[in-house]
């Protein structure tokens, strides 16, 4: 086995094992110390995770990963489904600085939960992302709410459900600072108390704003207990369900809608082990209508431009010639009228070369001098010569 001297990598592989329940959300950390890391002093962020199921490439789709700068580590979370046994994740670390990278083999056992949640409250916290509801204190202020106040007889209240209103379809915050939302359902197998009855009639008007309902729409009679305890709640979301089955093997359940309620006439499937795919079940696409958009369709175009511009310049040539020929025979019809133009402009410069002379002079004048003025073609006299005025004595 050969070894890079530059950038060297390490493979390490642990086993442990992590016990997770049916039907009730479930949260694993991903730590440096999880790989025996120490990180440097100010450099938090310098390891990478990548969990997948064993031998395959992705996770199961009712486990989910996310990534907290905060907490500075990585947090897989869930919902079992029904009829789940036992199974592996693997997880690749990697250190960002030194480029080593470690391998951790997780055993998952799924436990059957003794009571099967039955009865469940739809809530959309506004002012929480999913990786503030990790904190045990935080979800345990929430049921403590529910367990003191709205539903006292449900002693066995945990989370099913748990999922960012981002990824169900919400929209982010205007402002980058605030909050995403998170979605959760807190079960129990103990019915609905009359005071959560109360509430769904409080609040059922407003189901006809979904998905559309802003923060602070209204105030309930109950929105002091949960906002002593933090939480900031969207009316609009509040539903109690009641399921006479297990929710489905998906990590959503039922279907949801973009803020968490359960959709009608519409399950996912529960299958999530990943199978190789065969070239047949690979959908092909055919790319004629493209081609023919991208090519023949402004090919064609193109050729009857050049057509529609050759034919036009052809006939715009053709008048020019018959416009020129036309001149021509007026030019030639014409000839006579304009050698006669011609004469009297000769005539003109001749009587302005010649002086003024009397008005007998026009009897004195000789044939030759008349022909000469008739016949366009002779080439007229010379002007008399002027000597200078000082030959005369």
């Amino acid at each position: 086995m050969h070894r890079h001297v530059g950038i060297l990598t390490i493979l390490t592989t642990f086993v442990c094992a992590e016990n997770i329940l049916m039907t009730e959300v479930f949260v694993i950390p991903i730590r440096p110390e999880t790989f025996d890391w120490s990180p440097d002093e100010g450099k938090y962020d310098q390891f990478t995770y990548q969990p997948s199921l064993l031998n395959a490439p992705d996770l199961p789709s009712w486990i989910h990963y996310v990534h907290s700068k905060r907490d500075h580590g990585g947090f897989l979370y869930g919902v079992a489904p029904k009829n789940q046994k036992y199974f592996q994740l693997e997880i690749v670390g990697l250190n960002k600085h030194t480029y080593e990278t470690k391998y951790k083999v997780l055993d998952i056992n799924v436990l059957e939960k003794q009571n099967l949640t039955r009865y469940e409250v739809n809530l959309k916290i506004d002012n929480l992302n999913v990786e503030d509801t990790f904190g045990r204190n935080r979800t345990e202020k929430l049921l403590d709410v529910f367990r003191n106040k709205l539903w006292t007889t449900a002693t066995d209240l945990y989370v099913t459900f748990l999922a960012s209103a981002v990824e169900l379809g919400a929209r982010l915050p205007l402002k980058p600072g605030e909050s995403e939302g998170v979605v959760m359902r807190l079960g129990s197998s103990v019915p609905f108390s009359q005071e959560l009855i109360e509430l769904q009639k409080e609040v059922k008007p407003l189901w006809k704003l979904l998905p559309s309902c802003p923060r602070d729409l209204k105030r309930t009679s109950v929105e002091r207990l949960f906002r002593e305890a933090g939480f900031l709640l969207d009316w609009c979301s509040f539903k109690l369900i009641t399921s006479d089955e297990q929710p489905g093997s998906s990590r959503h359940g039922p279907s949801m809608n973009i803020v968490g309620l359960p959709s009608s006439g519409i399950s996912e499937h529960s299958e999530w082990q990943w199978a190789r795919s065969t070239k047949a079940d690979i959908p092909t696409r055919s790319y004629f209508k493209e081609i023919v958009t991208t090519i023949f369709v402004p090919t064609i175009l193109l050729l009857l431009l050049a057509t529609s511009l050759s034919t036009a310049l052809c006939l715009h040539r053709d008048k020019i010639k018959k416009t020129e020929s036309s001149s021509v025979e007026t030019m030639s019809k014409n000839g006579v009228q304009m050698v006669q133009y011609v004469a009297p402009e000769r005539g003109t410069l001749r009587s302005l070369s010649v002086p003024p002379s009397s008005p007998n002079d026009s009897l004195t004048r000789t044939p030759r001098i008349s022909n000469e003025r008739c016949n366009p073609y002779i080439r007229p006299n010379p002007p008399p010569y002027t000597g200078p005025s000082n030959l005369y004595v």
